[in-house]
């Protein structure tokens, strides 16, 4: 073989390869219809406490699908109006309508349960409520927000940025995802330990809003600003699965 040909050849070889190498890195992404589902798993005792016989109910939980910037919350940040409401009092309205003006946001709603206890709204332990969407981008993320019931403000919630709907080879992610969950104290209200003092939502009546001594805390995870409460394992708590 020639000199020339064989740099011809080296170089188509380094074209060739280069070409395949981007090709791989490329996801294929088929669009994807995914249902989530939250489950109450706690049990008389998880907290300590006679109320609600120490299990942890839960507020009816809200979903969004964005894009971008997570549109519920940013840890390290205030709390918005939304994540305030639902973290002291389990209301999803204002978090609803902030998801719906966003344009970043392709789906949201709130799941309430669909009957227990309350006949319907907050989850107590063994329900659960579903949310069903469309994903067809790499870029699509999903978060949640449900209100500890037994505090004055916490919430769970991915981490800070949601959750990526499909994994590194492009296919959409399923199972028990429940690892992916946070605890986090919104800052906007005085704590007492989990399920105690009277401004917590279950010593207040279903109606009140806004009640309690006011905090102007940055979001931040409960357990790192709390180390002197006994906090159940956020798996003793709460379930989520994915399914698709």
């Amino acid at each position: 073989m020639s000199i020339k040909n064989s740099i011809l050849y080296l170089a188509m070889f380094i074209l060739t390869s280069t070409f395949i190498s981007c090709g791989d890195d490329e996801k294929e992404i088929t669009s994807t219809a995914f249902t989530v589902t939250v489950e109450n798993v706690s049990v008389a005792g998880t907290v300590d406490t006679d109320r609600a016989g120490g299990i942890v109910p839960l507020s009816p939980p809200v979903f969004a699908l964005f894009t971008g910037d997570d549109p519920m919350f940013r840890e390290g940040d205030k709390a918005n109006v939304g994540t305030e409401r639902i973290a002291e009092d389990g209301a999803f309205d204002d978090m609803v309508a902030m998801l719906t003006a966003d344009d970043n946001v392709q789906s949201s709603m709130a799941v309430p349960s669909p009957g227990g206890p309350d006949a319907g709204g907050a989850l107590f332990n063994g329900e659960s409520s579903s949310f069903t969407f469309t994903a067809d981008s790499e870029d699509d993320r999903l978060q949640f927000m449900t209100m500890m019931v037994q505090s004055n403000d916490w919430f769970y919630s991915f981490d800070d940025g949601g959750i990526e709907l499909f994994d590194e080879d492009g296919n959409p992610i399923s199972g028990d995802i429940s690892m992916e969950v946070k605890l986090y104290d919104s800052g906007t209200e005085a704590d007492t330990a989990p399920g105690t003092g009277p401004d917590q939502k279950p010593a207040q009546s279903a109606e009140a809003i806004d009640q309690g001594p006011k905090e102007d805390e940055d979001i931040e995870e409960a357990s790192s600003r709390h180390s002197q409460f006994t906090i159940p394992a956020n798996s003793a708590v709460v379930k989520v699965t994915i399914s698709n």
